[in-house]
């Protein structure tokens, strides 16, 4: 299968585009034997390509013996996007894609999305919150942002899997309807299933709360949190969930134990 648009279509008319796409120049942001990332100019415009190679029986194996989901090509970040836009969430625009092969540990695939322009990471945005008490009505907004994405992405059966402040980018301006414009982006290992179980869901949240745990952030934002993301009166919300919200703390702070251990040691 393979999608291009018009741009594309044209320049790479009549050649394979895994050709075209592998003589693709540009600022290589990752590179590892099973996939390369690179920031590219085209037609005055910058573009990401990611390019998969086939990751091997091998590591197919070693991720299914820990117990998680291996991925195996560029197919994941383009179903999901489709699926972020079809719910209305802002995230990449992908102007091309293609999967080449049956073979899931061969598999070659690409995707090209559009670059992102003049946004900040939230984890960049929000990094003096801790030190410096941020705009209160922004930071409302903001988690009235994240809470309505991750509620809307987890019911309709999608969950990220890496999901960070730093992978949710603020754009300069705000959207039509008035509201601050937050894209999600990075999304090779998002998952989408008729229903998730709760543990990926716990993951997604927990990753989140981690990100933000050197924010600032007080009991009342985090119990706001809850209410904009369950939909219920927080009393209900905290009590018939409250195993839920448990879980998703002990994962949390593990994390947060896990990532102070390891700059320690660095």
């Amino acid at each position: 299968m393979n999608y291009l648009a018009p741009e594309f279509e044209a320049a790479w008319s009549g050649r394979n585009p895994f050709t075209e796409v592998r003589k693709l120049e540009g600022t290589v942001y990752r590179e590892v034997k099973s996939r390369r990332t690179l920031r590219f100019l085209f037609l005055d415009k910058y573009y990401f390509a990611k390019i998969h190679f086939g990751i091997g029986w091998r590591e197919i194996f070693k991720d299914i013996s820990q117990l998680r989901l291996p991925i195996i090509g560029a197919r994941n970040e383009w179903e999901a996007i489709k699926k972020l836009k079809e719910l209305n969430i802002d995230t990449m625009t992908a102007v091309a894609f293609g999967s080449e092969g049956f073979n899931p540990a061969q598999l070659k695939s690409f995707i090209v999305t559009e670059e992102l322009t003049d946004t900040i990471p939230l984890e960049d945005y929000c990094r003096s919150w801790g030190n410096t008490k941020p705009n209160f009505k922004i930071k409302i907004e903001l988690i009235r942002k994240l809470a309505h994405v991750s509620q809307v992405m987890h019911s309709s059966g999608m969950c990220h899997r890496d999901y960070y402040l730093c992978h949710f980018h603020l754009h300069p301006s705000r959207s039509q309807d008035g509201e601050l414009k937050v894209s999600l982006i990075d999304l090779h290992r998002a998952l989408i299933a008729k229903r998730l179980a709760t543990r990926w869901i716990v993951k997604d949240i927990a990753g989140l709360y981690f990100s933000a745990m050197n924010i600032g952030l007080t009991q009342r934002d985090k119990l706001r949190f809850i209410r904009l993301y369950t939909g219920r009166p927080l009393r209900e919300a905290v009590i018939e969930r409250d195993g839920f919200w448990a879980s998703v703390t002990v994962r949390a702070t593990k994390l947060y134990a896990k990532e102070n251990k390891n700059q320690e040691v660095t």
